[in-house]
């Protein structure tokens, strides 16, 4: 780098501009011309591939001076920069919080807390008080798990605790490592016949609510899931059932230590705000301690970039009724574009979503590369549309362009790039056909979903955004559907029996 010059002293001249002087053009002259001996005019020969010149030629244009060339001094060069900065774009670019979205449980305009130790009737209803009629109940509790089950998993206890005091049913729904024949036989002395064991594999078929966007190439995307087909069965079972409330619990969630965590008393409260609030939707009470993030959230603390934590589906109560969102299928932040599509249907999107007091979860390798490649797409889409609805509220959905998501798409690797040299202290890049330079797994985490874009377009996400809000509609006639089901109702201790036989299918039917 050259050194910078020395101070000026007043025996120096003062720092200008250096103008370079360019020399005039003549005036074409406009004085006639006396012409001497025959004049022979010719034709200009056409240009190559071009139509004959028709009519008079028009003199050239005079040239016009050339404006000055500034040149100022010589200054030192600028530091090299690791990578091309984009320019802020507040609109796309990622956003370290969206807790502006969500409510308080406690506080103005809300019911009081009655005084520590009071009986769980104090606190508000239980799921399981029966609705008017006395043959319904307010709800139930649903967690669904995919993990071995002879492996110790705190969630199962913890939500069997919760439905024995709620005197309600919980229903798990298994899949892949999760099986019948592992289940703690503990819990089956609990609860007896209020568990309720469901196989996923022998849900009927009539079950499926038939979204086009389960099956879009951008959702499945280096990722195969079902925890989001496991939850809108929840959701499809509640409407069925008549269910006012359900409570979703994720295999790994314990209660917290402080006192507003989930609890049986908690719980309750938050069915009490929730009757008396008619435009609150979901209650979720947020991952708190090994913060439920992506690998992305959990790197940004470590280049020194602020990350909040907003409510999740590991712990989140939600109203039976038509107006409910569903839970795309095989995309990461499933739950995140659930409370979207709420945010857009409710009558007040300003209060909808509600949070708790904090819960746990269990560790995990929180920078796994499989993990960072598998979240890209979620952590684009759900980043994007949660800007859009901060900014513009439900009419966000008339926004989920291509050239947004371009833009979007820009911001997020510029995110990217900024934590590999936030962590590594320089940019250590690299392409997916070449060997990683570095063991560390936060920058190999960040090259990997970095890799992922050239398989991500724009064009591709305003599709998957379109589909998404187009089965909305389709989602809302199964919702429809099940409510009219509902009037049968069908006794708790038949759900298993419910869910592996063929729904009553009749015009507008989901298949």
């Amino acid at each position: 780098m050259p050194a910078a010059s020395a101070p000026r002293t007043p025996t120096q001249p003062r720092a200008h501009t250096v103008v370079t002087p360019v020399a005039p053009v003549p005036a074409q002259s406009t004085e006639p011309v006396e012409l001497t001996g025959p004049v022979q005019l010719l034709e200009p020969a056409p240009l190559s591939g071009a139509a004959p010149l028709i009519g008079p030629v028009r003199p050239a244009e005079p040239v016009r001076p050339a404006e000055p060339v500034r040149k100022p001094y010589p200054e030192p060069y600028p530091e090299p920069q690791p990578f091309p900065e984009t320019r802020p774009d507040t609109a796309a670019d990622y956003r370290a919080s969206h807790c502006g979205l969500l409510r308080a449980l406690d506080g103005a305009g809300r019911p009081p807390l009655p005084p520590p130790g009071s009986a769980l009737e104090a606190y508000g209803p239980r799921l399981g008080d029966r609705q008017p009629g006395g043959v319904r109940r307010r709800g139930g509790i649903v967690v669904p798990t995919g993990r071995d089950l002879r492996t110790g998993k705190p969630g199962l206890t913890f939500a069997a605790e919760l439905a024995r005091d709620h005197d309600c049913y919980l229903v798990v729904v298994l899949s892949r490592e999760a099986h019948r024949a592992d289940f703690p036989a503990a819990i089956h002395e609990m609860l007896g016949e209020r568990l309720i064991l469901v196989e996923l594999d022998e849900v009927h078929p009539s079950w499926s609510p038939g979204l086009a966007g389960s099956g879009d190439p951008i959702g499945v995307l280096h990722r195969s899931n079902d925890v989001g087909r496991k939850r809108n069965l929840g959701i499809m079972l509640g409407m069925r059932m008549g269910w006012e409330f359900l409570l979703f619990l994720d295999d790994d969630i314990s209660p917290h230590d402080k006192p507003d965590t989930l609890s049986a008393e908690n719980l309750a409260h938050a069915l009490k705000v929730m009757r008396l609030d008619a435009e609150l939707q979901a209650v979720g009470w947020p991952l708190v301690g090994f913060d439920d993030n992506s690998v992305v959230g959990h790197a940004r603390p470590l280049a020194g970039l602020p990350q909040d934590i907003f409510i999740s589906s590991g712990a989140l109560l939600l109203r039976c009724s038509t107006l409910m969102a569903f839970f795309p299928e095989n995309v990461y932040n499933e739950d995140w574009l659930l409370f979207l599509m709420l945010l857009a249907c409710s009558p007040n999107y300003q209060r909808a979503l509600a949070a708790g007091g904090p819960v746990q979860q269990l560790e995990y390798d929180a920078f796994c590369p499989v993990r960072a490649r598998s979240e890209e797409v979620g952590e684009i889409l759900g980043e994007g549309l949660m800007n859009l609805v901060e900014d513009h509220g439900p009419g966000f959905v008339n926004l989920m362009s291509g050239r947004y998501w371009k833009r979007v798409k820009a911001g997020r690797r510029s995110l990217l790039r900024r934590i590999v040299v936030g962590v590594a202290g320089k940019p250590v890049f690299w392409a997916a056909n070449e060997p990683a330079p570095t063991t560390d797994r936060v920058v190999v985490c960040m090259n990997t979903a970095l890799q992922t874009h050239g398989e991500i377009s724009p064009s591709a996400l305003a599709r998957y955004t379109r589909t998404w809000w187009r089965d909305r509609e389709v989602w809302q006639k199964v919702l429809v559907r099940l409510q009219n089901e509902a009037h049968d109702e069908t006794p708790e201790a038949r759900i298993a029996d419910l869910l592996t036989s063929p729904r009553a299918v009749g015009p507008g039917a989901a298949i």
